[in-house]
């Protein structure tokens, strides 16, 4: 094991495959672990050399675009010199946990809720993917990081197509199992609806235990991808909704005109099976709260990426009806974002304004960078979700996360201002006050 590659200090070996190894490794200049993916060895079949080399410059390529946090970050890419042979390396994100194949196991399978929060979240990943124009072509169980708290990373753009790349794409790749049939075919447009099918091809397996097509040979699987229509999830394990079994079967239609026409799409098909089966749970997952979320106004221009930042560190509270959230008179750290429910606001008993979800209240209090009395009182009408956040809280985010809240902060109280001064107005003509 080398001591050093590049700048980045070896720690152990993490595991090993045919032509490379990954190694946990630390970077001094970040302060981070990172895990290091070294091509050590390379295939003796030329073709085969080509393809390996192909798939390694394609992830280098990739290195600091994909900035997502259900994607596996690639932060650096080199070649070292070790015993005078050219050391080919990719240095990426460090991700605790395990793919998703062991849970692919029929005596491991995971909760649908759970299943189907996995999915939306790599549907969020491969729609960020697609923007920056990357379509994945090699979505499997064993592609996709599942983290110790459920979260995901889909790794391995090796076999991407680059939009705009002026490399020649490799053609053929994938895992056979999860192949769109457009893939197997070949010469064919390739987009993300290719990866839609793979994705469809994951949440069977998820599903169910088993794939969707089998086959004892590669042809035998080939042909049922191409002509086969799989059992729906649910004929395999009793008790999968309904709904799932459409939209994993849409998801696996053999063009790509009848899967979903976006990853958005997808991804709306699956909110309503967000839901935790546990109705004890006192709180959303944070898919319920990532989707509840992207629906408010107020958070209309923040990315994805700005808004899984703000779910990661601030979760939503429940209010019962009656209930305050800010009290008149009383000091007092949060801005509060609505995202179900109505809140009242009154001063003196008297009804100031009523706030509708997707709306704030409190925003003062970040442009005043103080936690002065408050002058109002903010009172939850019926039962209400609310995202609390302190300054300490949003200072914590990374500057394009920070200039979304003061966007979104500045819109409110221009929207506010407006409207206190046509209620100035009407009121100086209701009282035939003059205006010099």
């Amino acid at each position: 094991m080398h001591a050093h590659i590049g700048k980045y200090e070896v720690k152990r070996l993490l595991g090993k495959g045919a032509t490379g190894s990954v190694y946990l490794a630390a970077d001094a200049f970040a302060s981070r672990e990172v895990a290091i993916k070294v091509m050590d060895s390379m295939p003796s079949d030329r073709e085969e050399a080509r393809r390996a080399l192909k798939f390694f410059q394609n992830e280098a390529s990739l290195a600091g675009k994909l900035r997502h946090p259900h994607i596996v970050s690639i932060y650096d890419a080199g070649v070292d010199k070790k015993d005078g042979k050219d050391l080919f390396y990719l240095v990426m994100e460090l991700v605790e946990g395990t793919s998703l194949q062991p849970h692919c196991d029929p005596r491991d399978l995971l909760p649908t809720s759970r299943s189907s929060q996995i999915a939306y979240k790599c549907c969020k990943a491969l729609e960020y993917a697609n923007t920056v124009g990357v379509v994945h072509r090699d979505i499997k169980p064993a592609n996709i990081m599942l983290q110790p708290d459920y979260d995901i990373k889909v790794a391995d753009f090796g076999a991407a197509q680059l939009a705009r790349s002026d490399t020649t794409q490799v053609a053929g790749v994938g895992s056979p199992a999860y192949m769109s049939p457009e893939q197997i075919r070949g010469g064919e447009e390739i987009d993300f609806r290719s990866d839609m099918f793979s994705l469809g091809g994951v949440m069977y397996h998820m599903l169910t235990g088993q794939r969707p097509f089998g086959g004892s040979t590669a042809y035998e699987l080939m042909d049922e991808i191409l002509a086969k229509e799989p059992p729906r999830p649910s004929a395999v394990i009793p008790g999968i909704p309904g709904a799932l079994d459409s939209i994993v079967l849409r998801a696996l239609g053999k063009s790509r005109d009848d899967r979903f026409e976006s990853w958005n799409a997808f991804a709306a098909a699956l909110e309503p099976l967000l839901a935790e089966e546990d109705a004890t749970l006192s709180s959303l997952s944070d898919v319920e709260e990532f989707s509840a979320m992207r629906r408010l106004a107020f958070f209309n221009r923040f990315s994805d990426t700005e808004l899984w930042e703000v779910v990661r560190a601030c979760r939503c509270r429940k209010f019962s009806a009656g209930a305050d959230l800010i009290r008149e008179g009383v000091a007092d750290e949060h801005v509060y974002v609505l995202a179900a429910g109505m809140l009242k606001v009154t001063q003196r008993g008297k009804l100031l304004n009523a706030v509708s979800p997707g709306e704030c209240v409190g925003e003062m209090l970040y442009a005043r960078r103080s936690s002065a009395p408050r002058s109002a009182t903010v009172t939850a009408m019926e039962t209400s979700w609310v995202l609390g956040l302190r300054i300490q809280d949003i200072d914590g985010f990374s500057a394009p996360c920070r200039a979304r809240f003061s966007e979104a902060f500045l819109s409110v109280m221009a929207e506010r201002l407006s409207m206190l001064g046509g209620r100035l107005v009407s009121l100086m003509q209701e009282k035939n006050v003059g205006m010099v």
